[in-house]
């Protein structure tokens, strides 16, 4: 048994509610275990239900994934959202890009490496990932029973760290998507699926900044909402390639959601709202430039945010 961290013990957060989850990831885990997703259709290709694809409608905020590629458990990871529809990720699965499927993103924890058969010694044979006769299931995520489950990572040589009260609010809905605004986990999710969506526009487009066009490092570059996610419908909501652009932190993300900017409908960058002093000098640079995020595919996006922003501007007194 190794890990990747040896001078610091890794402490797993674990509270009365927490359930943890199995998820056979060997041929893509290296892309989908640090990119932190889970995704699964909704229904085989010739229109089947998968229970082990279904069990990701139960997988909740806080808990904890065990994440495996044969031989062993390799890494730990936290989930960070509660169920969404969603489309496959760039990176990871084969699917087509149109599936209908339900996502979950984590938060990668730890590497680690329990083997299979230390594992199959500690885990209850006939429940979760393993069969009756000891062998592995033929599936994707599983339950993993609790008891075993902290055997498991004590096994690995993660400390466990009982958040005592510090629970999940139960009446979040699927809708909510990123949590109670309160809670701590929220902020997770927000940063788990900032990354996530950043992560995509980074392989789709590179490193630059789709409304200026300059390249900057990754760190500088945020997945701006084209239109606010609380606007969308569900299949927009899904649509997570083409909902989202990079957008840098020197100005061009808050001038595009504040709405000073616009994107017509050939893409070129236009006048929103009036921008005075530097602001009006920072705008007078990117009008007339090309957005490298309006496509086919975006510009239904675009045209909504520069719809609604020109009827705010008209609405003011």
């Amino acid at each position: 048994m190794t890990r990747s961290t040896k001078d610091t013990p890794i402490t797993v957060p674990v509270g009365p509610a927490t359930n943890f989850w199995w998820a056979f990831q060997s041929l893509n885990f290296r892309h989908v275990y640090f990119d932190g997703t889970l995704w699964a259709p909704l229904k085989g290709a010739g229109g089947q239900r998968v229970a082990s694809w279904e069990t990701l409608h139960y997988v909740r905020p806080g808990d904890v994934v065990l994440n495996f590629k044969s031989p062993a458990v390799q890494g730990i990871s936290l989930v960070s959202t509660l169920p969404t529809p969603a489309y496959p990720p760039l990176r990871g699965y084969k699917e087509p890009a149109d599936t209908n499927g339900m996502l979950v993103l984590t938060e990668p924890l730890c590497e680690v490496r329990i083997l299979r058969e230390d594992a199959y010694r500690i885990l209850p044979p006939g429940r979760g990932p393993v069969t009756a006769k000891g062998g592995s299931n033929n599936g994707y995520v599983y339950s993993v029973d609790r008891d075993a489950a902290l055997k498991l990572l004590h096994h690995a040589g993660l400390e466990i760290d009982n958040r005592g009260d510090k629970e999940l609010d139960g009446a979040w809905s699927s809708e909510q998507y990123l949590g109670g605004p309160s809670d701590t986990w929220a902020l997770a999710a927000v940063r788990t699926e900032q990354r996530f969506l950043r992560n995509q526009q980074l392989q789709l487009r590179g490193s630059s900044c789709s409304l200026c066009g300059r390249s900057y490092p990754d760190e500088f570059l945020v997945a701006a909402h084209i239109k606010p996610r609380s606007k969308c419908s569900e299949g927009e909501r899904m649509d997570t390639r083409n909902v989202s652009m990079l957008a840098c932190l020197f100005g061009c993300d808050a001038l595009f959601e504040r709405g000073y900017l616009i994107v017509g409908t050939d893409g070129t960058i236009e006048a929103g709202r009036p921008g005075h002093g530097q602001i009006g000098d920072h705008l007078r640079y990117l009008f007339g430039r090309s957005c490298l995020a309006h496509d086919e595919r975006s510009r239904d996006y675009f045209a909504w945010h520069r719809q609604h922003h020109l009827a705010v501007e008209a609405n003011t007194p």
